[in-house]
């Protein structure tokens, strides 16, 4: 019966989208941040929109209570460091809450790592604002220096994804600096014009790591 199951749950996995897959929110911060005009802006929050993503190291600046749909919630404001932007969140979940409220209880100051789907960003607040959120742990507010850094702000993460075209695109923090070529390429092209060149570059990177020649 386990064996099954477990058949089961692979399945179910294999069948899963490539736009469910959780992306890296640090990153995707960073790369709100640094978007160099409005239209850069817009276009790397609409990629994200709606997609999970795993922020750490987020250090509370507000913290209050709140009701989702009859249950008692917490309604969170927190720093990105990467970034410096605001992530602003509510969970309401069982484990969420828990984690919250296990000793020592989290207050003010102290860091979180959490998933939440991305809604919107608001520009007065410089916020980030999330959906469906759930606090996976209790957190440093940086990483560490070294294996960790490496390991958990990954170079690899994905922040963009194009799936408009015939298969979809995967754009990992490594290879970001493509996007900034996408508004004169749309603009002249269309998404065809972009998903040619997007698929060109990125087989390109692949070959010349795979010859070790590129990062």
């Amino acid at each position: 019966m386990k064996t099954k199951l477990l058949l089961l749950c692979l399945g179910i996995s294999a069948t899963l989208p490539l736009r469910a897959a959780t992306s890296n929110g640090n990153d995707f911060a960073l790369a709100l941040s640094e978007a160099r005009s409005a239209a850069e802006k817009t276009s790397t929050l609409d990629d994200a929109r709606g997609r999970p993503h795993f922020f750490r190291f987020l250090t509370i600046s507000e913290m209050s209570e709140t009701e989702v749909n009859g249950r008692s919630g917490v309604r969170i404001v927190a720093s990105e460091p990467a970034s410096l932007m605001n992530v602003e969140f509510t969970v309401s979940a069982s484990n969420s809450m828990k984690v919250l409220k296990d000793s020592p209880e989290t207050k003010i100051g102290d860091a979180v790592a959490i998933t939440g789907k991305v809604e919107s960003c608001d520009d007065a607040k410089n916020a980030i604002v999330l959906s469906d959120s759930i606090v996976r742990h209790k957190d440093r507010a940086t990483p560490k220096p070294g294996k960790e850094l490496l390991a958990e702000v990954s170079p690899t993460a994905v922040v963009y994804s194009y799936t408009e075209g015939p298969r979809p695109l995967m754009v990992e923090a490594r290879d970001r600096d493509l996007l900034k070529q996408k508004d004169q390429i749309m603009a002249n092209g269309g998404g065809k014009a972009w998903f040619e060149y997007l698929e060109a570059e990125l087989a390109k990177r692949a070959a010349a790591r795979a010859k070790g020649g590129q990062p």
